[in-house]
């Protein structure tokens, strides 16, 4: 299996928001330990009956707003 990317924001907030276009996964978080959290309650959901990627490659390319 292919890897994922996700591309994070942090906002000026703080905050961060990814979104993974391969798969149409968007989430967020108030901090990266939310937001990890959160990116891996998204991949259940979204590979519910299919294989995971294995977390070793999913990818997260960080910026600011």
């Amino acid at each position: 299996m292919l890897g994922l990317i996700f591309e994070v924001i942090r906002r000026h907030d703080g905050t961060f928001m990814a979104h993974c276009p391969s798969e149409g996964i968007q989430t967020h978080g108030g901090d990266l330990e939310e937001l990890h959290g959160n990116i891996n309650a998204a991949l259940d959901e979204c590979f519910n009956g299919r294989e995971r990627p294995h977390p070793s490659r999913v990818r997260l390319l960080v910026s600011s707003e």
